[in-house]
Parts: structure tokens; sequence; C-alpha cells
């Protein structure tokens, strides 16, 4: 049989273009294997959360109660967090109180911001830290505009005696940290205003006896 007579059965086959199918593909493997690989080591890392606990130091107002300072500060390392910071007293009698806190905005290039979310007040069990009761819950004074003050304030009248917890919440939004203060005044509630005010309740109940009596 003639050389140029034998045929090749099937499609002929380029060699080159082959294996450069082949390592096409391995190059788009691998550079899929590089790119999952970056996104997993560069997955957010969840906020961490910074609880803290401290008495407050009090200074006596000479009328059995007592004011006092309170605050905090964050440092560059704290970016994102979200922090809880409770600040504890106890008192022996029935009291009033009041508490604000604050926290201000600056720009600079490591901005200094924090941005409070809570303010409460609450008895709680110093050997469990729970919560006795329900609690105060401050009132939200921050204005508008960018970047306002963050404001927060509370009141209560004729708590019982106990052991108490003032608590602020936020976060930490300033790439060089941030700071709030504040202040926490108790005055005590006077005997004499407390049987004032039963005494003036048990009149009324006596009044309106005594007006049924009649009119019956």
């Amino acid at each position: 049989m003639p050389q140029d007579a034998i045929r090749t059965v099937g499609p002929k086959v380029d060699l080159n273009n082959f294996f450069n199918g082949i390592i096409m593909k391995l190059r788009s493997l691998l550079l899929t294997s590089l790119v999952a690989g970056a996104a997993f080591l560069v997955q957010p890392v969840a906020a961490q959360s910074i609880a803290r606990n401290s008495a407050v130091v009090t200074v006596d107002d000479g009328r059995g109660g007592f004011n006092a300072h309170l605050g905090d500060t964050f440092d560059a390392s704290t970016v994102d967090n979200v922090f809880s910071d409770i600040f504890t007293f106890s008192l022996a009698t029935p009291f009033d109180a009041a508490a604000a806190v604050t926290s201000s905005y600056l720009n600079t290039p490591f901005t200094k911001d924090l941005l409070v979310t809570g303010l409460s007040l609450y008895r709680y069990d110093p050997a469990t830290k729970l919560i006795l009761g329900s609690a105060i819950a401050g009132i939200n004074e921050t204005g508008f505009g960018p970047h306002p003050t963050d404001a927060w304030a509370l009141s209560g009248f004729g708590l019982a005696s106990g052991d108490y917890a003032l608590k602020v919440d936020g976060r930490v939004l300033g790439a060089g940290g941030g700071a709030f203060g504040g202040d926490l005044t108790i005055s005590p509630v006077p005997e004499a205003q407390r049987w004032g005010m039963l005494l003036g309740g048990l009149g009324i109940v006596a009044a309106l006896a005594w007006r049924r009596q009649r009119g019956a």
C-alpha cells in the first residue's frame, strides 16, 4: 500500500493547544485558591465587648448624701468595640438620685469619638451581679447635626436603700479612641418628708371614708 494512502482515524490533535489549555486551567485553579485563601484571612473580626466595673468615688455633701464624678477612656486599640461600664454604690437609707454623662467629638487625624447608647440605674445583687427589679432608663438628650456631643441623663425619686449600679453603654467609633465623663448626685429622702407623705395619704383615705359615711 502506498505511504500516502494511510489516513488517520479521528480528529487531528494539536498538542500545543492541548498543553496550553491544561496550563491555563491549572493557573485558573491556583488563582481561585489564592483568592479564597486571602478572603479567609481578611474576614472582619467580630466587635469585642469591653466590660468594666468600679465603685463610685463619693464626696460627702454634708447633708447625708454625696456627689461624684465618673467616666472612662478608650485608646486606639478599642476602636469598633462596644463597652458597658458599671459604677456601683450602696445606700443605707431611701434617696433621690440624678445622673448625666457626655462624650464629645474631636476631628483630628486620629478622631476621638464615642457613641453612647444607654444610661441606666438599677438595684443589683453584689454576689450574683443580677439586676433586682426594673432599671431606671436614661433619656437621650443628644442634639442634632454632624457629630453632636453625646448627652444622656436620668433621675429617680424615693428609691429604696440597697446596692445600686449606674451603667453606661456605647461603642468606640474614633480611630484614636475617646472618653466620656459624668456626674452622680445622691440626696437622702428626709424622714419628715416620708412621714408627711404617709400621713397625707392616710388623711385622704380618712376623708373619703367620712364622706361615704355621710352619704350613706
